[in-house]
């Protein structure tokens, strides 16, 4: 049994990592990575039908040549809706578990799963690392598991979880630097040796989450606006401690919606950034308002605003360092 494994993290396309196998789910349908994978094995031969396993299940499957890596494992998982921080760090266990079945796996490639769907970014992948980490640490996964690189497509987010997965495991006794790149080597604790207990965020993440308070986020997704969410916004809400959620309406369907009411009706505060009049973003303000959640309206130019705002108070930024000093304030004073 492997004494230690790496854990990495970076830029790229996981249909595209050379690891030997690739982690998907199927959330009653596949979403992002599960669906490019799918796709692409549906061209050689391996229809999406093969691969819808029941919740609690899992398949292997030969890719063929489709991606980089010559096995993906898809696990069945709750609707989409449903897959929140909790599920996520299960889902990273039965990984582990039903790869022990499989000899000579060395290196695994996964995503991170959550923050399209409105999950905060950090607590997201602190929950599948803390996931992969703890059932490690208790003797789960294959015998030969030396690596698991976490592969993310967007390089600034990519940026973003380096850094979150730095607080994490740097945090953790027995979780040391990797001596070249960026990464960490956790270490089995030998007989006789102390268990290493993994810290906060790392340990509570997914396993205490939906007890953290967390602002839901309500904005178009639209490039000229990801600046302004990701600086102009998501600071301030890390640094009055809460948790930071945020739909992308790629996938604003049936399931979505109810997560989207039911992150509102339990949010601490919404922030609705209201440029460019996005039709999905009044309609998580009106929820808001209807279920007598604490709002902030955010807009860059009042003449985007509709009728119905128009009287409330809204915060009008000409910047986003202008707009990361109104929202501190702002929340400085919900307490």
């Amino acid at each position: 049994m492997s004494a230690a494994l790496d854990i990495t993290l970076e830029a790229g396309d996981v249909t595209e990592s050379h690891a030997d196998v690739v982690l998907l789910k199927h959330a009653r349908g596949f979403f992002g990575a599960d669906q490019s994978v799918a796709r692409r094995l549906e061209k050689v031969g391996i229809s999406e039908s093969q691969l819808e396993v029941p919740v609690g299940a899992h398949v292997f499957v030969e890719t063929r040549g489709a991606i980089g890596a010559p096995l993906a494992l898809f696990l069945g998982t709750v609707r989409l809706g449903s897959f929140g921080y909790h599920e996520i760090r299960q889902f990273a266990a039965r990984a582990l578990q039903a790869l022990e079945s499989r000899p000579g796996i060395r290196h695994i490639a996964c995503t991170v799963h959550g923050p399209n769907y409105g999950l905060d970014e950090d607590e997201a992948a602190l929950a599948l690392v803390g996931g992969l980490v703890e059932a490690f640490l208790r003797g789960a996964g294959p015998p030969s598991l030396e690596r698991i690189t976490v592969v993310e497509l967007q390089p600034r987010r990519a940026e973003r979880l380096r850094r979150a997965l730095e607080r994490g495991l740097g945090k953790t006794p027995g979780v040391e630097p990797l001596a070249t790149g960026w990464g960490f080597r956790v270490k089995r604790p030998g007989q006789g040796q102390a268990q290493v207990v993994q810290a906060p965020p790392l340990a509570t993440a997914g396993a205490q989450s939906l007890a953290k308070p967390h602002a839901f986020v309500a904005m178009p997704f639209a490039p000229e606006l990801e600046d302004v969410y990701h600086y102009g916004i998501l600071g301030p809400v890390k640094a009055a401690g809460l948790l930071c959620e945020r739909v992308d309406q790629a996938v604003f369907e049936g399931a979505i919606i109810q997560r989207i009411k039911e992150r509102i009706d339990t949010a601490k505060v919404v922030i609705a950034d209201l440029s460019m009049a996005n039709p999905n973003v009044y309609l998580e303000v009106g929820y808001a308002w209807g279920r007598g959640r604490q709002t902030i309206l955010l807009v860059r130019d009042i003449k985007e605003l509709k009728f119905d705002v128009a009287g409330y108070r809204c915060l009008i930024y000409k910047n986003i360092r202008d707009l990361e000093t109104q929202l501190s304030r702002e929340l400085q004073h919900l307490g």
